[in-house]
């Protein structure tokens, strides 16, 4: 495999397709696009081609990659990583770390993995296809190269991308399942999320898979991804998140919310993936 080049050997299904086609397929720009043949980054079997060309069965097209956007800075540190192949990587995040950075530190998720590439040969910046909160742990997945993240991209967009989380919060449920469905703004007075009328569409599914000490274990499934999504529906119905330091009442030592299972379709063989990494809580029935 070449360094900081993305290859990919054309199959039956994309024969005949022009290389601007092809990219469409996964929903890149059409100013990326533009910037792959203005700079001369396209290659068919070894040699420089135009976004005109008509893919044959068996052609070898590549893309040599080339930052436009800023370099991420690396940063020494360690990173659990779940999975890995040549289209993305799939990172464990600890709870109390940032995904980007913030003007304040460059010890981010993004800034650790940047380095794991680094030492590795590879410049090109691995991104992340999506956040999570500094206090939430579990699953982020990073795109690797400019297709891949342009088509997560589409599928977080189209919400067809599955996203479960576990969480430990306050108090019994009497309905042991449910939806909420209320509205997400902006407090004009704090860096808190309310319910608001005024505010985007949110969706929060969530099945209560244990209760215990008026305590509940939730298994949630969202869609909407607003800022602080599950944090806010959950304290809005009486139910605040254990150790959750903005919207909670019981403190913990940290929140005790996890994405745990992430599934969505691969850009390399277009099937259904997903990946699933356990809670560590430290949380203990008494």
């Amino acid at each position: 495999m070449q360094i900081n080049f993305l290859n990919f050997k054309i199959e039956e299904e994309h024969t005949n397709l022009t290389i601007r086609e092809f990219l469409l397929l996964f929903n890149v720009s059409k100013r990326t696009i533009y910037q792959q043949e203005l700079f001369n980054l396209i290659r068919v079997n070894n040699s420089h081609a135009k976004l005109n060309y008509r893919l044959k069965e068996g052609d070898k097209l590549a893309f040599k990659l080339a930052p436009f956007d800023r370099v991420i800075e690396p940063f020494e540190g360690s990173i659990d990583v779940v999975y890995e192949d040549e289209d993305i990587i799939i990172v464990n995040k600890p709870v109390k770390m940032l995904i980007h950075e913030d003007g304040n530190t460059t010890d981010t998720l993004t800034n650790r993995v940047s380095y794991y590439f680094h030492q590795k040969g590879y410049d090109y910046p691995v991104l992340p296809a999506h956040r999570i909160d500094y206090e939430t742990s579990g699953l982020v997945l990073y795109a690797k190269h400019f297709i891949a993240l342009s088509f997560f991209s589409k599928q977080f967009e189209e919400q067809t991308i599955k996203k479960m989380y576990i969480a430990i919060c306050d108090n019994y449920f009497t309905e042991l399942d449910g939806v909420i469905t209320h509205k997400i703004g902006k407090d004009r007075h704090s860096n808190k999320r309310i319910v608001l009328d005024s505010g985007r569409e949110a969706r929060t599914e969530y099945y209560v898979i244990d209760q215990f000490e008026n305590k509940s274990k939730l298994e949630i499934y969202i869609s909407g991804g607003r800022t602080h999504q599950i944090r806010v529906h959950l304290s809005h119905i009486g139910h605040p998140i254990v150790g959750d330091p903005l919207y909670g009442k019981t403190k913990h030592q940290r929140m005790l919310l996890h994405f745990k299972k992430i599934e969505f379709i691969h850009p390399r063989n277009l099937k259904n993936t997903s990946f699933e990494i356990e809670e560590q809580f430290n949380f203990k029935k008494v």
